[in-house]
C-alpha cells in the first residue's frame, strides 16, 4: 500500500513538473510569435501658406517618422511657423526653414545678409529647445521630399528645423529622415526665396482629389 501510494505521488510530481515545463514553452512559443501588424497610421497633412508665392500642401508619415511627425504636428498647432523666414535656399537643392530666429529680421535684411553675418548671428541654429530622435526608415530624397535638418547626420539634433529637396539627393538618404512631401505646390517651392516669410503652417484635412507632384 506503501508503494502503491509512493508511487502515485511520484507520478503526480513527474507530472506536475512536466506540466511546468510545457507551460514555460508554450509561453516562450506566444512570446516568439510575431506580433500582429498594427495598422498604417493615415498621412497628416499640412497647409502651408509662403508670402506672396502661394500655398504649399505637405503629406507626412506617421508610419514611418512617428516622433518626428508629432513634434512636427505639435510646433504646427502652436503656430510655432508663423512669421518665421525662409533662411536658406540652394538652387538645384533644398530650400530650408525653420529657425524662429529669423522673426525678429526684415525679410529684406535676411535676403541681402552675407553667409558670415548669418554665422555672426547664428541664423539657422535655431529651434524650438526640443530635439527629437533620429528615425530611420526606406524613403529616399526625391524631388519634392521633405525632410529634418541636423547640426550632424544621423544624431538626435532634429528639432523644428526642416528642408524640401528641390532635386533628387540620394546622397542623403539613410543620413537625414524623410518624414514627408510636397503633394500640391511645388512650383510654389520652386519660387521661394530667402527671406519669404511663411504666414502659417496648419494642420489641415486632405482635401478630395488633391493632385500629387
Amino acid at each position: 500500500m506503501n508503494r502503491s501510494m509512493q508511487r502515485q505521488r511520484s507520478l503526480f510530481a513527474l507530472s506536475s513538473q512536466l506540466f511546468a515545463v510545457v507551460s514555460c514553452l508554450l509561453a516562450l512559443a506566444w512570446l516568439l510569435l510575431p506580433a500582429p501588424a498594427l495598422a498604417a497610421e493615415k498621412p497628416v497633412t499640412i497647409e502651408m501658406k509662403i508670402e506672396g508665392r502661394g500655398a504649399v500642401m505637405l503629406e507626412l508619415y506617421p508610419s514611418d517618422a512617428p516622433k518626428t511627425v508629432a513634434h512636427m504636428v505639435d510646433l504646427c498647432k502652436r503656430k510655432f511657423y508663423n512669421g518665421i523666414l525662409v533662411h536658406r535656399v540652394e538652387p538645384g537643392f533644398v530650400v530650408q526653414a525653420g529657425d524662429p530666429k529669423t522673426k525678429e529680421l526684415k525679410p529684406a535684411e535676411l535676403a541681402a545678409m552675407s553667409d558670415r553675418k548669418k554665422m555672426e548671428l547664428q541664423i539657422g541654429a535655431g529651434g524650438s529647445g526640443k530635439n527629437i530622435p533620429f528615425e530611420v526608415n526606406d524613403k529616399t530624397h526625391k524631388p519634392g521630399t521633405m525632410a529634418m535638418a541636423l547640426s550632424r547626420p544621423r544624431s538626435d539634433t532634429g528639432d523644428s528645423q526642416w528642408f524640401i529637396n528641390l532635386e533628387a539627393n540620394h546622397q542623403l538618404d539613410g543620413d537625414y529622415c524623410v518624414f514627408g512631401k510636397v503633394i500640391k505646390g511645388m512650383d510654389v517651392v520652386r519660387k521661394i526665396r530667402v527671406g519669404d516669410r511663411i504666414s502659417s503652417m496648419q494642420v489641415v484635412t486632405k482635401k478630395a482629389g488633391a493632385k500629387r507632384n
